[in-house]
């Protein structure tokens, strides 16, 4: 129990949301805001109320997290939600939801409206309009407003130097991705090869401690970590175990060079493949003579792509999806 009341308390920010990843827009801003903050080095908690832990994660955030926000409507209307934010008057809201939704939700859930009425009346709102604010005013006579527009969390490319060689990986900062392994190869890469440049994309996703290199440019959370794979010379697949990781496939897609460890299910796609190579001992310096390898090795970058297209483009996930449902039929 203390462990768990330690961890939350060094949690900038809970963020309570129940529409995380769905077809709806009303979770993209708060969790553009979210990643972005962690990386910045700042710790947000997303708590996805329909997930599995997502109901022991909000008794932990009820108990012991310095500030909570609850996204949208939907959340909101949930009773444990309603009950936190009714006991709590520091709890935000934020609100995306215009007279049409409130009106439906009136309707269909009366007394839980009437609950939310005075939550909303006297907890602090954050609204995506000037006009939604004010219609919250008049409606709940709400006391805190504040207008905080949605944010379609676009950035400007990270423009790479093009004179240098670029090495990248993109994944959660933590022991299985390799992040520890990825520094080291960047370590003893920095006096033998000062034209190559090291790029991880992707935030922290562990507690424990883990040493990140000053040789490694750390990106952080990326929403398009594309725009940096597409600028790179070899994609390096630091993880000790990973069974086939999209981020390895989109660059093999975009005909990048590759290193991988055999344990991992993109060795079988690469081997043998000029231009790629696979590293049988997960050690450093296996990786920095695997990539040392392919940067002197030819690579057709068009013939890498379209094998790789072959085996894991759409239409062949389609037709393996075909032929194995006719084979389980």
């Amino acid at each position: 129990m203390l462990k768990i009341k330690t961890h939350y308390q060094k949690i900038q920010t809970v963020i309570l949301g129940s529409s995380f990843f769905t077809e709806g827009g009303d979770w993209r801003s708060i969790y553009f805001y979210a990643r972005y903050q962690e990386s910045l080095g700042q710790k947000i908690a997303l708590v996805n109320m329909g997930g599995k832990r997502g109901f022991r994660q909000f008794l932990a955030s009820t108990f012991f997290a310095p500030r909570i926000l609850v996204n949208g409507l939907g959340t909101c209307s949930r009773w444990e939600v309603l009950l936190l934010c009714w006991f709590r008057r520091d709890v935000r809201i934020y609100l995306h939801e215009t007279r049409y939704s409130l009106d439906g939700f009136q309707r269909e859930s009366p007394l839980k409206y009437r609950v939310l009425k005075k939550i909303l009346k006297r907890n602090s709102l954050l609204c995506v309009s000037h006009q939604a604010a004010a219609h919250y005013r008049e409606r709940f006579g709400s006391e805190r407003t504040h207008v905080v527009h949605e944010c379609p969390g676009i950035v400007d490319p990270t423009p790479l130097d093009p004179a240098k060689k670029h090495i990248v990986m993109v994944g959660s900062i933590n022991h299985r991705k390799g992040a520890e392994l990825f520094s080291q190869v960047a370590d003893l890469a920095a006096a033998s090869h000062p034209d190559w440049k090291f790029h991880w994309v992707g935030g922290l996703a562990t507690m424990d401690p883990i040493y990140q290199s000053p040789a490694v440019t750390w990106h952080g959370w990326q929403w398009s970590p594309l725009d940096i794979v597409r600028q790179c010379d070899v994609f390096f697949l630091s993880s000790c175990d990973d069974p086939c990781p999209l981020a390895a496939l989109e660059a093999l897609h975009l005909g990048k060079r590759c290193v991988a460890y055999r344990e991992t299910g993109i060795a079988e796609l690469i081997e043998g493949k000029s231009g790629c190579e696979v590293m049988e001992a997960y050690m450093a310096s296996d990786a920095l003579a695997a990539l040392e390898k392919v940067f002197l090795s030819p690579c057709d970058v068009t013939q890498i792509a379209f094998e790789i297209k072959a085996k894991t483009g759409l239409e062949a996930f389609k037709s393996a999806i075909d032929i194995a449902s006719r084979v389980a039929g």
